[in-house]
């Protein structure tokens, strides 16, 4: 009978289905890329976006479907920090800007550039799409590996000293703060699928006001 052993290499990260995933947990590769993937596909629709015989309405959809979608690749489950996201807001709004014609030296305020586009805040589409997964999550059979990672905690694991990084499930449950539930309470709450996504929306849309 032959054995055979596989050798695996140690690296700090890796790609894995167009995430990069890290070592550590920490995202700052991973959202550097995607802001560089993001202006790749907005640069060379450049001509559209200078085009006056293509409507705002058009653009905005090609922005969207393109682009944001590029931003939000795998968001939902990154635990982001604050400096994180706000470069990607910074690259969300310099998209807008460029898209409108507008530069800095008009001293346009991030707001009114929104309501330009009609476009919210990256960081309230990340948690919308944060929350309505986990939702999708609590509501699987808890045969699913999915469900089961949401419980799962690595033994003999003891964080370092000092102030820890924040983890996924430290963001979420900041998200369930805000949207004054504890975790069982949610968890209750999911599995009333309309509820629990009105719920969800009527959260991220009033951060965004």
């Amino acid at each position: 009978m032959m054995v055979f052993f596989s050798v695996f290499e140690v690296v700090e990260d890796f790609c894995y289905l167009g995430r990069f995933l890290s070592r550590t947990g920490n995202c700052d590769k991973e959202c550097m890329i995607k802001i560089g993937k993001a202006a790749s596909i907005f640069g060379r629709l450049v001509n559209i976006w200078k085009s006056k015989n293509i409507s705002l309405a058009v653009k905005i959809r090609l922005y969207e479907s393109l682009v944001i979608s590029t931003l939000l690749y795998g968001a939902q489950s990154s635990p982001l920090s604050v400096t994180q996201m706000k470069q990607l807001e910074a690259a969300h709004h310099n998209f807008q800007r460029r898209l409108l014609g507008i530069t800095w030296r008009d001293k346009v305020r991030n707001e009114d550039i929104r309501k330009k586009t009609g476009s919210r805040k990256l960081e309230d589409m990340i948690k919308e799409r944060r929350l309505r997964w986990l939702g999708h999550v609590w509501r699987m059979d808890n045969s699913r590996t999915a469900r089961q990672a949401t419980n799962w905690k690595l033994r003999g694991y003891k964080r370092k000293p000092g102030r820890p990084r924040k983890n996924r499930v430290d963001v979420i449950k900041r998200d369930l703060r805000q949207m004054d539930l504890t975790w069982e309470e949610a968890k209750e709450l999911a599995n009333y699928k309309a509820e629990w996504r009105r719920r969800v929306a009527q959260c991220s849309h009033l951060d965004a006001r």
